[in-house]
C-alpha cells in the first residue's frame, strides 16, 4: 500500500493505492487498487519545499491517515465475491468510447443552442439528443438514419429519449434552417478555447458527392398567365429556383447526380464552415458565394486564401483583397507555358537545393507583376482594381520523375494510335490537344472518310515535356519568403485529406435521403463528426510536441480509422448489478486521455468507476 500522486483534471492528486499482482498466461500482471482518494495535493501545501516527499514519509508513520482503517478497507474489498450463479453470462456490451465524442460535442456549445431552439420554437422530441445520435453514429458506425436510430440503445448511457423513427426527419429539417447558426456557435467555441482559431492561412477546396439514383432535380421555371415557362430577353427559360441534384463534373468519375460541397479549414487543419451548391456548379463560382456569405459572419479577422487553380479566378482575387485578405493560389504552368517558359528555363536567379549527391532536387524563383483585377456584381456592372502579385515558379526533381514516368505510358500510346486509331476513343479528351485526326486513303494518300491517320503535333509534345516538374503559385503577399509561400501552398492537402474523411471514414456517399433540407442536414452532420475527429487528432500532435502545421501532421498523430476503431471497442458489459466486463484501456484511448491531461484504470471494474470516468471525461470539452 503507498500514496499514489496523479493528474487529475490537470492537478495533482492524492490516492492510496494497492498493487495486485495475478498470473495471466505466464506473464505477471499488475493491477492497481484505489483504497482512498485523498484530495488534490494543493489542498497539503503547506508553503514549505519538498511537498510530496514529507506526504509519503508521513504515510509510511501513519500519521497522515490511519493505517489501519485502510487495511480493513482493503481487505473487504480484495475479498467482496460475486454469486457465480447470478453472473450474466449473455454477451450485451454497451459503447462507452462515445464518451469522448460527447464532451466535444457539448464543448463547442452545440447542446445548448439546441436545446434553445427547442425552447423557443417549442419542438416537443428530442432535438438535441438526436442530433447526437445521427453525429455520434456518423463517427462510431456510419449507417442509414433508420439504422443509426435502430441502434440508439448500443451505448451504456442513453444518448436520447426519443421512441419515434419519424422523430429523426424532423430533427434533419430542424438542423438545415439553423445550419449557419451553429458552424458559427462553434467557430466561437473553437475560438475561445485553447486551441483557438489559427486563420492567417484559410484553406478551400471544393469536392462533391454522388447519389444512387440516375435522375437528377429538375429546375423549378417561372411561368405566365397561360402557364407556359417564361422566358428572359435573351430567349432563357427563367428559372426560380435550381434543381439540387445535379450531373456535373464527378470527381470520382461517376455518370451519377452530385451536390458541390465547398470547405473551409484554418491552419490547424480544423474545419471553419461548410456550404452546399447544385451538382452543376462551378467550383470557381462556390468561393465567392462562401466567403461574402459565410465567412465574412464568423469575424476571423484578416486571412489568406489557399486554394488550387480552379480557385484562381480575377474575381475571386478581386473579391479577396477588396475585403483585406490576401491569396495563395496555384496556376495551370501547362496552359501559360507561352508566357512562362522563357522565364521559367533561364536557369538565372533560381534558389537552388541539392542533395548529398550534388543533384539539385528543388529550385524556385519569383518574380512581381502588375495586374487588373475585373470583378462583375449581380446587377452585371464591372468594376476594376490595378494591383502587384507575386508570381512563383519552382521545379521537384520528385515531381518531374514521377510526372515523366507517368507520361511515358501516354506519349507511347499517342504513338500506338497512328497504327491503332481505334485505340484514340480510349482517351480521346487527354489527347485532342496532341494530335489531328485527318480521313486518308492509305494507297493514295486522299483525303477521305474511311480510315484514319493520327499526326503526332511533336512540337506540342516537346514543350509538354518542358513543364515536367514545374508548378506555379501567384500570391497577393509579395512581401513573404518564396519557400514559406510554398510550403503553405502544400498545406492544402489537409484539406483533401478532409474530404478523404468524409468520404471513407464518415462514409458521407452515397447519399440515401433526397429533399434539399435532407441533404444539406445530412452534411452537417458529417461537418460536425468532422470538427470533432480534428480536434481529437490536434490535442494528440500538441501532446506528442508534434507540428500541426506540418503537411502530412494530421496522420502522425492518430489517422481518423483508428480513432473510430479504438472508440468502437471501448465497451462496458454488464455481469452482476454494479459489475461490468470493461475493455481494456487501449493505447490509442489511453492517448486521446493523456492528450487531455487524463489518467484512469478501472480497479473494481464498476457502474461507479464507469460514472467517475464520464465525470471526468466531462471536463475535457475543447
Amino acid at each position: 500500500m503507498y500514496l499514489d500522486c496523479f493528474k487529475n483534471c490537470g492537478k495533482d492528486y492524492l490516492r492510496v493505492v494497492n498493487n495486485k499482482y495475478s498470473n495471466n498466461n505466464g506473464k505477471v500482471k499488475v493491477s492497481r487498487i484505489t483504497i482512498k482518494n485523498l484530495g488534490y495535493l494543493s489542498n497539503y501545501d503547506d508553503g514549505k519545499p519538498d511537498l510530496l516527499k514529507r506526504l509519503r514519509e508521513q504515510f509510511k508513520e501513519g500519521t497522515l491517515v490511519d493505517l489501519n482503517e485502510l487495511n480493513a478497507e482493503y481487505k473487504k474489498k480484495d475479498t467482496e465475491m460475486i454469486p457465480v450463479d447470478n453472473i450474466n453470462l449473455k454477451l450485451n456490451p454497451k459503447n462507452i468510447g462515445y464518451l469522448f465524442l460527447n464532451s466535444i460535442y457539448s464543448g463547442l456549445g452545440i447542446d445548448t443552442l439546441l436545446n434553445r431552439i427547442k425552447s423557443d420554437t417549442k419542438i416537443e422530441y428530442d432535438l438535441n439528443g438526436l442530433t447526437k445520435l445521427l453525429v455520434f453514429g456518423r463517427i462510431l458506425d456510419p449507417q442509414s438514419k433508420k439504422k443509426t436510430f435502430e441502434n440508439k440503445d448500443k451505448y451504456l448511457f442513453p444518448i436520447t429519449t426519443s421512441n419515434d423513427l419519424n422523430d429523426i426527419y424532423k430533427v434533419l429539417d430542424v438542423l438545415d434552417k439553423n445550419s449557419k447558426k451553429i458552424q458559427n456557435r462553434m467557430n466561437t467555441k473553437i475560438k475561445n478555447s485553447s486551441i483557438g482559431r489559427v486563420t492567417n492561412l484559410t484553406y478551400y477546396d471544393v469536392t462533391n458527392y454522388y447519389f444512387e439514383t440516375m435522375y437528377g432535380d429538375d429546375d423549378t421555371y417561372e411561368l405566365d398567365e397561360n402557364n407556359e415557362i417564361k422566358k428572359d430577353e435573351n430567349g432563357k427559360p427563367t428559372v426560380l429556383e435550381k434543381g439540387f441534384r445535379k450531373i456535373g463534373v464527378s470527381k470520382e468519375n461517376r455518370p451519377l447526380p452530385i451536390v458541390q460541397m465547398g470547405l473551409f479549414i484554418d491552419n490547424n487543419g480544423i474545419p471553419v464552415s461548410h456550404k452546399l451548391f447544385p451538382g452543376n456548379t462551378q467550383d470557381k463560382t462556390t468561393f465567392k458565394n462562401v466567403l461574402e456569405n459565410d465567412v465574412d459572419e464568423m469575424n476571423l479577422g484578416r486571412i489568406v486564401v489557399v486554394a488550387d487553380n480552379g480557385m484562381n479566378t480575377q474575381e475571386n482575387k478581386y473579391l479577396i483583397t477588396e475585403k483585406g485578405n490576401g491569396y495563395i493560389v496555384s496556376k495551370s504552368v501547362k496552359k501559360s507555358w507561352t508566357s512562362q517558359r522563357e522565364w521559367a528555363l533561364d536557369e538565372n536567379d533560381y534558389t537552388i537545393i541539392t542533395n548529398n549527391q550534388n543533384e539539385i532536387v528543388f529550385k524556385y524563383k519569383s518574380r512581381i507583376n502588375e495586374i487588373t483585377l475585373t470583378y462583375k456584381n449581380n446587377n452585371g456592372e464591372k468594376t476594376t482594381k490595378n494591383t502587384k502579385e507575386k508570381e512563383i515558379i519552382y521545379w521537384s526533381k520528385k515531381h518531374y520523375e514521377r510526372e515523366l514516368h507517368q507520361n511515358k505510358k501516354f506519349i507511347e500510346y499517342l504513338n500506338s494510335c497512328k497504327e491503332h486509331p481505334d485505340k484514340l476513343k480510349d482517351k480521346q479528351r487527354k489527347s485532342q490537344e496532341f494530335v489531328k485526326i485527318i480521313q486518308v486513303d492509305k494507297k493514295t494518300g486522299e483525303v477521305l472518310k474511311t480510315d484514319q491517320l493520327v499526326v503526332l503535333l511533336e512540337e506540342k509534345i516537346e514543350k509538354y515535356k518542358e513543364t515536367l516538374g514545374y508548378y506555379s503559385i501567384v500570391t497577393s503577399e509579395i512581401e513573404d519568403d518564396n519557400k514559406e509561400i510554398i510550403n503553405r501552398y502544400h498545406g492544402l492537402s489537409r484539406i483533401e485529406d478532409s474530404f478523404r474523411i468524409i468520404k471513407s471514414d464518415l462514409e458521407g456517399r452515397p447519399i440515401y435521403v433526397w429533399t434539399e433540407e435532407h441533404i444539406k442536414a445530412h452534411f452537417l452532420i458529417c461537418f460536425i463528426a468532422l470538427t470533432i475527429i480534428r480536434i481529437i487528432q490536434y490535442k494528440i500532435l500538441k501532446y506528442e510536441n508534434k507540428s500541426t502545421l506540418n503537411v502530412d501532421g494530421w496522420e502522425q498523430g492518430i489517422t481518423a480509422n483508428k480513432i473510430k476503431k479504438a472508440l468502437n471497442e471501448f465497451n462496458a458489459d454488464q455481469i452482476y448489478n454494479e459489475y461490468y466486463k470493461i475493455s481494456e484501456i487501449s493505447d490509442d484511448i489511453d492517448k486521446i486521455l493523456k492528450s487531455n491531461d487524463k489518467e484512469f484504470s478501472f480497479d473494481k471494474y464498476t457502474l461507479n468507476e464507469i460514472k467517475e470516468l464520464r465525470k471526468m471525461i466531462n471536463t475535457i470539452g475543447i
